[in-house]
């Protein structure tokens, strides 16, 4: 079949990135032609138009002295996003991920044929995430009679965010899906009560591949080697109380600390593939990202994960209370110090064993047109 995905747009999202790529992997390997929609990306507002001349200034005299990974920007934009991609983000984009760049709204005559469209994963139901909300729901496509599906679809929390509108506008664009699924248990409370529909309860896409799936990409030449043991933090919002729990961790335990995902104002973000080797090789993990949790659980990592309820708390109670452990979830305003146990990962790999399958399931019985 020709599927066409739909998910949030590309940035310096590790994990939005790898989620697109592992469905995108999962439905190509089982033979399907498809072809992930591309958004433009949410600007996001630079400190101040000052900050945002001088980091553009910067970045032309490192340009001129040589650095060829900067990309030019735009200063009249007062978007910092431009800033944080890089010329590694896109290459491993442009190798993995088979896409085409639409605008929003989404105009169906802009677009190929195709059998099925396909809404998933990360949080493409949440208001706040995604450009244009009832595109997701896939209002472009009309009275069309191709087959809509929703896999492991995330409102990212679990309570209702739409305002009345919009839940009006796209309660009834559900109605015509095939098969919905979500990512969250509290999703399919949501589902039912706001939208009045079923919906099943799907693992994550990176959760469809396995283990030697991602080191073949974080063993690849784009990512460094650490040759000392050390703690590995993916920290999306580094408050106070989690950098200092952090540092104190790592005096404790006579480890350094490595930080992935960092954005370097001269030469973009790390490598998708840095990203991954970082978490591989770590002695322990800490987190305050759903991907980041995930990826140490596929790498079978000691770690913690901070809860981040700004971001959705509901994603990481929901795959953590499914593999028994909700304690590596906790709230860094109550905690003193941070102990990292040992993690029994052959009863963690059975239960992601089996949500893996499940997952294959779901996708290998797609409807067709």
């Amino acid at each position: 079949m020709k599927i066409c995905i739909l998910t949030q747009p590309f940035g310096s999202n590790y994990g939005g990135l790898l989620q697109a790529y592992a469905l995108q992997k999962v439905l190509r390997d089982m033979g399907h032609d498809v072809t992930t929609l591309r958004f433009k990306p949410l600007l996001y507002k630079a400190p101040s138009k000052r900050n945002l001349y001088w980091q553009t200034f910067r970045r032309f005299l490192s340009r001129l002295r040589g650095n060829k990974n900067i990309i030019r920007c735009n200063p009249t934009t007062e978007s910092a996003y431009y800033f944080e991609v890089c010329r590694e983000l896109e290459r491993f984009i442009d190798t993995n991920i088979h896409y085409l760049r639409v605008d929003t709204p989404v105009d169906r005559k802009k677009l190929p044929e195709f059998d099925l469209f396909l809404v998933g994963s990360d949080q493409v139901w949440r208001p706040v995430y995604s450009p244009f909300l009832p595109n997701f729901y896939l209002d472009f496509l009309g009275d069309s009679n191709a087959k809509r599906v929703a896999y492991a679809a995330s409102f990212g929390v679990d309570v209702w965010e739409a305002d009345e509108d919009i839940t009006q506008i796209i309660k009834p664009l559900t109605q015509k899906f095939d098969a919905i699924s979500v990512r969250e248990d509290s999703g399919i409370r949501l589902c039912k009560d706001y939208l009045g529909i079923d919906a099943s309860l799907m693992p994550d896409p990176t959760l469809l591949l396995t283990k030697d799936d991602y080191l073949d990409i974080a063993n690849s030449q784009h990512a460094p080697s650490h040759n000392k043991p050390y703690i590995a933090t993916y920290i999306l919002d580094p408050y106070d109380d989690i950098l200092q729990l952090t540092e104190q961790f790592s005096n404790e335990n006579n480890l350094p600390i490595v930080k992935l995902g960092q954005f370097n104002w001269a030469t973009g973000a790390d490598s998708v593939e840095s990203w991954l080797n970082g978490i591989a090789n770590a002695q322990y993990v800490i987190t305050d990202s759903f991907h980041g949790t995930v990826f140490s659980l596929i790498f079978q990592k000691d770690f913690i994960t901070f809860n981040n309820s700004n971001r959705g708390s509901s994603r990481f109670s929901s795959i953590l209370t499914a593999l028994n452990l909700n304690d590596r979830l906790i709230e860094p305003d109550t905690m003193k110090t941070l102990v990292i146990d040992p993690i029994d990962y052959s009863r963690v790999s059975l239960v992601l064993a089996t949500l893996r399958e499940k997952g294959l399931a779901y996708l290998k019985n797609l409807p067709h047109p």
